[in-house]
């Protein structure tokens, strides 16, 4: 358990440096850095970073610091949406997820017919079964004397 929490932590840790450096692998480089930011950043559900109070301690001042420097640096006319994406580069992005979306829903689709199958078998197995111990109860009920 302790392995895993340790796991997770670094896991927090190395999402907020990517985040502080500007190379986000998750989540969108745009807008102010927050614990949200960060726990989707590092992968985790919903809240998941409130677990951890050691890194929440660590982390807000590190933040406050890095969105004061964004506010001043969006103030002295720098922003992050000025970076241009040339509209190439946004589409054959877009092509790329939605080429990765298909292999994953296809993925999905034969884990889920071979699952079905698998359970076809499983209940065809059982009513023959079935079938073969009514035949049995019905073959002694002819045996069985009523005192």
């Amino acid at each position: 358990m302790s392995r895993d929490r340790n796991l997770t932590e670094s896991r927090l840790h190395e999402a907020l440096n990517r985040l502080l450096q500007g190379q986000p692998k998750r989540v969108k480089f745009k807008g102010k850095l927050t614990l949200n930011k960060i726990n989707n950043e590092a992968g985790l559900g919903n809240s998941y970073v409130h677990k951890f109070p050691d890194f929440v301690a660590y982390a807000k001042p590190v933040i406050d610091d890095y969105n004061n420097n964004f506010q001043q640096s969006l103030e002295d006319g720098f922003s992050v949406d000025e970076i241009a994406i040339s509209e190439i580069d946004k589409l054959k992005s877009d092509k790329l997820r939605e080429e990765r979306l298909k292999i994953r829903y296809r993925q999905e689709r034969d884990d889920a017919r071979k699952v079905k199958v698998d359970l076809e078998v499983i209940n065809n197995t059982l009513m023959f079964r079935l079938f073969e111990l009514q035949e049995e109860l019905a073959s002694l009920k002819g045996t069985i004397v009523k005192i």
